[in-house]
């Protein structure tokens, strides 16, 4: 299994291919910081089963429930 490994350019991670910013996804993006496999696992997970496979829907559906749940 390839290793996750985000990027960061310019205050962006990229992950799965998704650019996160500290400003729209601050939840995602320090998780990403911290954890940055698990959180690839969940955003697959999420993406796959509610999603129809976009990694972008799932990133805005997971920062929601993490900021309002």
């Amino acid at each position: 299994m390839r290793k996750a490994i985000p990027y960061s350019t310019n205050n962006k991670i990229f992950v799965l291919g998704e650019s996160l910013d500290r400003v729209n996804f601050p939840k995602l993006y320090k998780w990403a910081k911290d954890n940055p496999e698990t959180l690839e696992q969940q955003l697959k997970s999420i993406a796959d089963k509610w999603h129809n496979g976009s990694i972008g829907a799932a990133m805005q559906a997971l920062e929601s429930d993490l900021e309002h749940g």
